[in-house]
C-alpha cells in the first residue's frame, strides 16, 4: 500500500465497481454498517482541512441502508455511541469523538473505546446498531500449520487455473489467514489471502474455504494479477476485515478491503443460495 503524507487533487481510478448485476438483491441492515481501524490510509491536509493522523482509530461508513448516494456523503453524529463487534461478538461501543478528511473525497469520524478494550494495531473491526445483527461468540483462531497447508494448496489450485506450474507452490506466502465458524454448526472456515511473486507478475487471491474431514474445499475465490511491479498501478489487494450476520439470517457477512493504486474500497459478501456473492461495496476513498 503506498502511504501518502499530502492529498491533493482529486484524481479516481474507476476500480471499484458495481456488485454483479446477476447477483441476488440484497437488503441488508436497517441501519449504517462501519469500518474501525487505525487510520492506515492518508495523513495530510485537503482544502477542507487537516485529515486524521496515521493511527488514529477511525469509523468509515461503508453500508448505509438508504442507498448509495446516501453512502457519497456520510452522516457522522458527533459523540454518538455505536456498537462494536469483534469476530461477530460485540465489544462494548465506539464513540464518535470528531469528524475529518481521510482522502481527497472522503470522510471519517474520528472514535474512541472503552476503557476496558483496545483494538489492536492493524486489527479490524465492524460497527453497527442495527437491530437486524445477531451476535455470537467470536470464534476466530489463528491457522494450524496443517490448515495453513489447505489454504496453500487451495491457492495453488487457482493460480494454476491461470496457467502458473505447481513448481511453484513452495513459493506462496500467506498475506493473512483465519479460521472461524460463520453459521450455527461445526463447521469451520480458512478466510484469508495469499500471494505468489513471479518476476513478471504478482498473483493474488482472497480465498473462502470450508474444513470438513481433514481436508478443505474452496468455496469462494478472487484472483488478481498485478503486472506493474514496480509501482503497482494496476494492484489490487484483498484484505479480510472481520465477519458479522448483517442480516440476521443465521449466516456472518464476510466485510473485506480491497485497496488499489491511492484508492480503497470495502466489499460485503453474503452466503445464499449455496454460494457467495459480492452484494455491496461502499466506504471508497482515494486520491
Amino acid at each position: 500500500m503506498i502511504r501518502r503524507y499530502c492529498l491533493f487533487l482529486l484524481l479516481i481510478f474507476p476500480l471499484f465497481g458495481a456488485a454483479d448485476k446477476t447477483t441476488p438483491a440484497w437488503k441488508g441492515p436497517d441501519r449504517s454498517v462501519y469500518v474501525v481501524t487505525q487510520n492506515h490510509y492518508a495523513e495530510g491536509f485537503t482544502p477542507e482541512g487537516d485529515t486524521a493522523k496515521f493511527g488514529d482509530l477511525i469509523a468509515i461508513e461503508i453500508f448505509n441502508p438508504r442507498g448509495p448516494k446516501a453512502e457519497e456523503n456520510p452522516v457522522y453524529k458527533v459523540g454518538e455511541h455505536i456498537a462494536l463487534f469483534v469476530g461477530g461478538q460485540r465489544q462494548g461501543d465506539v464513540r464518535i469523538r470528531k469528524v475529518l478528511p481521510l482522502q481527497c473525497d472522503s470522510s471519517a469520524a474520528v472514535v474512541s473505546t472503552g476503557p476496558s478494550f483496545h483494538l489492536p494495531k492493524d486489527a479490524m473491526a465492524l460497527a453497527s446498531n442495527s437491530d437486524q445483527i445477531r451476535p455470537h461468540y467470536n470464534n476466530q483462531h489463528q491457522a494450524s500449520e496443517a490448515e495453513r497447508d489447505y489454504a496453500r494448496q487451495l491457492a495453488m489450485n487457482e493460480f494454476h487455473k491461470h496457467a502458473l506450474p505447481t513448481t511453484l507452490a513452495k513459493n506462496i506466502k500467506i498475506d493473512n489467514l483465519v479460521v472461524t465458524k460463520l453459521d450455527a454448526t461445526d463447521s469451520e472456515f480458512l478466510v484469508g489471502s495469499l500471494s505468489l511473486v513471479t518476476k513478471t507478475a504478482r498473483h493474488d487471491v482472497f480465498l473462502i474455504a470450508r474444513i470438513a474431514e481433514s481436508a478443505a474445499t474452496t468455496e469462494f475465490a478472487r484472483y488478481h494479477k498485478t503486472t506493474d511491479l514496480e509501482d503497482g498501478k494496476d494492484s489490487e489487494d484483498v484484505r479480510f476485515v472481520d465477519q458479522l450476520d448483517l442480516d440476521g439470517d443465521g449466516f456472518d457477512e464476510i466485510v473485506v478491503e480491497v485497496t488499489g493504486y491511492e484508492s480503497e474500497g470495502f466489499a460485503i459478501y453474503h452466503h445464499g443460495n449455496g454460494s457467495w456473492a459480492q452484494v455491496h461495496l461502499g466506504g471508497q476513498g482515494g486520491c
